[in-house]
């Protein structure tokens, strides 16, 4: 019984988090929209690619939104939520784990929940679409590319 109170809060805890993150995501569109066309304009001045720029901090941006609370500032798994969930949340920084998957495996799971993959408590994330969830995987992969932390968290 005890159980059960303690899951159904938590999942209370995360819809509840889930929607507040989604309402400042939608309150954000604006400034985003402003943010990627000044990222656009310093990547064409400094050589880099734009879109790649753009995509990459656009998903950064969603990603501390969406997925900090989480998994955590570096995506290590340890963000302040993470205590409350076992199995505890995936470390993106584990690059082992994370060439496994593909960016389509990457998007399901952002868009659709955990629950596809045994993380039942990862809520879905069906408002992240087209160029804002490939931004967020884009993100997410770069995330282990910086090397491997193959310890730490799930």
């Amino acid at each position: 019984m005890i159980v059960v109170r303690i899951l159904t809060r938590t999942a209370v805890a995360t819809c509840l988090a889930a929607g507040l993150v989604t309402m400042a995501a939608c309150d954000s569109d604006e400034s985003q929209a402003a943010a990627t066309s000044t990222t656009t304009q310093s990547a064409t001045k400094s050589g880099a690619s734009p879109a790649k720029a753009v995509s990459i901090d656009h998903g950064r941006d969603l990603y501390k939104v969406n997925c900090t609370p989480c998994h955590g500032e570096q995506g290590k798994g340890d963000g302040p939520a993470a205590a409350a969930y076992n199995p505890k949340p995936r470390n993106h920084t584990d690059a082992a784990y994370m060439s496994k998957l593909t960016d389509e495996d990457i998007a399901k799971v952002i868009q659709y929940g955990g629950a596809m993959k045994g993380m039942p408590m990862m809520p879905s994330n069906p408002v992240l679409k087209g160029t804002d969830l490939a931004a967020v995987v884009a993100y997410t992969r770069s995330l282990s590319a910086h090397g491997s932390s193959a310890g730490g968290a799930r």
